[in-house]
């Protein structure tokens, strides 16, 4: 997240990048629109979503611990099955005892979407008051929806301090749905000392979705500096630079309820100063029908795992600094949060998004892959999106054509890291910024009110909340309440939406879809994790602009098989299956 002085980002490659965005390109910074209808309408007041993530900095004296900074993130997921997505919300924690040092959590929640955007809380009624046995919930910070016994439900994965725990989605015996805690059936119950952001995928082709889990740093009361300061004499957080970096940890799955943890058989990294991890996306950076895992690191080199796995055996090659997207434009580590993939330019490979910390550029890299190469190029300034500067600390983030056109446009929410900032206000505006063929402008004025208004923001998560195509998001923000944002982007655009489904249930991450549609096609990645400790909708929207049919849509799905559909109906959402054989 942070560095002990700001830093001097440099506009040249690495002797190992092409430098052709970088040194060659002149970069036009874009002229923010300011004018037109807003694009979001704030409806958290009137969804009855009242919920906050509470990270216990209220307590006297303060803490100033670093574990108060990370925040927690939102999941959307149709629990019940009813077509609508859900939302579930990590809590928190505070700190409690005669010192005021025994780290406890707050409740979680989970809200039932009843449409038209108003929900009820349901989170007692499906179990999630508690886990197992009554016991109280932990810190939590992130979560992650995954289908892990492929009987069609979606599950529920909690990160936090000390521990993960694991929710399995089960009849309520009166025809609804509730949770059950089956993290020691699992043997989930042990082994982490500080979860963050967790992403599912079937990392070793067999159909079951793996889980890949990033953990932090070595804090805790027993290692808890307090000389820490940013201008010379005002307490406040220390950085991660004071502390090691811990294990990652990558679950196999068992396929009989269970996992094994299968991290240093997989290749991963081990921890010290090498491994901080905040965010993890998977996706196929290589088109192989294998997904790849990228991480965000905080003040350490980001990591790009290359799946290397077969049926049954977990192993990666970590290439990010090779590859080019382990750090800057010269290849130096940053304080990277948040996490996502898309295809702004329309080449059809999966480019890579990284927000980053102050004094540091958000990071786009244009995927330049081929069959014998794994390789990205620093693409921030060519594509516009260094004009809105170093002053944002960036989090949740995604990729999604919000008004149609047929461009992927990108949003970042932001708040600081530290308790008292010098550089820039603690809380900040999140920022919009729209797709013009490839190159970004900042419209974060036709966000609507929310985006005039800064927050302590952390996590966002994308989906479409009412099925009528517009993408809408929800924010979870530190000690304010969660914001839920109605998409009221102007509506005469046409889009298509797809889900995949594949035979038994099999995971889909790793697939892609490529839509040809107005004289052009559209790309887009099945993936797991992303954002910021966050779950967004796996449904796949294209906007189409005033294209008003379809010529093709063709999935190419995990095993390399292809399928195409032609003829599909626009302006609704399909259900493509893959076929059985």
């Amino acid at each position: 997240m942070w560095k002990w002085a700001p830093v001097l980002v440099l506009l040249s490659a690495c002797s190992q990048r092409p430098a052709d965005d970088v040194r060659s390109i002149k970069v036009e910074l874009p002229i923010e629109a300011k004018s037109g209808p807003d694009w979001f309408e704030d409806v958290t007041a009137a969804s009855a979503v009242a919920f906050t993530y509470k990270n216990g900095e209220d307590v006297k004296p303060p803490h100033l611990s670093i574990l108060e900074s990370l925040g927690g993130g939102a999941a959307l997921i149709d629990f019940d099955g009813d077509g609508l997505l859900d939302l579930f919300l990590p809590g928190g924690g505070y700190f409690a005892g005669t010192d005021n040092k025994e780290i406890r959590g707050h409740p979680c929640g989970l809200f039932k979407n009843l449409a038209g955007f108003k929900f009820h809380e349901v989170t007692k009624e499906t179990g999630l008051d508690t886990l197992a046995a009554g016991q109280p919930w932990f810190y939590t910070h992130a979560a992650a929806v995954g289908d892990y016994d492929r009987d069609g439900w979606p599950d529920l994965l909690v990160t936090g301090w000390s521990r993960i725990a694991l929710f399995r989605n089960v009849s309520d015996g009166k025809g609804g749905r509730r949770f059950e805690d089956a993290s020691a059936k699992a043997g989930l119950d042990q082994g982490i000392t500080w979860a963050t952001s967790a992403a599912w995928a079937d990392l070793d082709s067999d159909g079951w979705p793996d889980l890949y889990v990033c953990q932090y740093v070595d804090w805790s009361f027993n290692n808890h500096p307090t000389d820490c300061n940013y201008d010379g004499k005002t307490p406040d957080v220390c950085p991660p630079k004071k502390f090691q970096g811990l294990p990652h940890k990558v679950y196999r799955n068992n396929t009989d309820g269970s996992f094994t943890d299968v991290s240093k058989e997989a290749g991963l990294l081990e921890g010290g100063n090498g491994s901080k991890g905040l965010g993890v996306l998977v996706v196929d950076v290589n088109l192989d029908g294998k997904p790849d895992v990228y991480v965000a690191n905080d003040t350490v080199l980001n990591f790009l795992y290359i799946n290397q796995s077969t049926p049954g055996r977990i192993h990666f090659r970590e290439g990010g600094l090779m590859a080019g997207v382990a750090g800057d434009g010269s290849g130096n580590p940053q304080g990277s949060m948040g996490l996502d993939a898309g295809d702004p330019e329309g080449r059809g490979q999966p480019a890579l998004w990284v927000t980053n910390y102050e004094n540091e550029l958000h990071a786009l890299y244009r995927n330049v892959c081929d069959k014998d190469r794994i390789l990205f190029v620093f693409h921030t300034p060519a594509s516009g999106i260094a004009a809105i500067g170093q002053k944002y600390v960036g989090w949740g983030t995604g990729f999604a054509d919000f008004d149609y056109d047929g461009w992927e446009d990108l949003f970042v929410v932001n708040g600081h890291a530290i308790r008292y900032p010098k550089g820039a206000p603690r809380a900040q505006k999140p920022v919009l910024l729209r797709n013009r063929t490839g190159k970004f402008e900042d419209i974060t004025r036709r966000g609507g009110p929310f985006f005039q208004q800064p927050h302590l923001a952390r996590g966002a998560a994308l989906g479409d909340l009412d099925n009528d195509g517009r993408m809408d998001f929800v924010v979870s923000h530190m000690n304010e309440p969660v914001a839920i944002l109605r998409n009221v982007a102007p509506k005469d655009n046409h889009w298509i939406g797809v889900q995949l489904a594949r035979p038994e249930k099999a995971d889909v991450v790793g697939a892609r879809i490529v839509l040809e549609a107005g004289g052009r096609k559209q790309t887009r990645f099945a993936k797991g994790g992303g954002s910021y400790a966050s779950a967004p909708d796996r449904r796949f929207v294209f906007g189409l602009g005033k294209t008003e049919r379809i010529d093709s849509l063709r999935v190419v799905w995990p095993d390399g098989k292809q399928q195409v559909w032609a003829g599909l109906e626009i302006d609704r959402y399909h259900r493509l299956a893959q076929k059985e054989e």
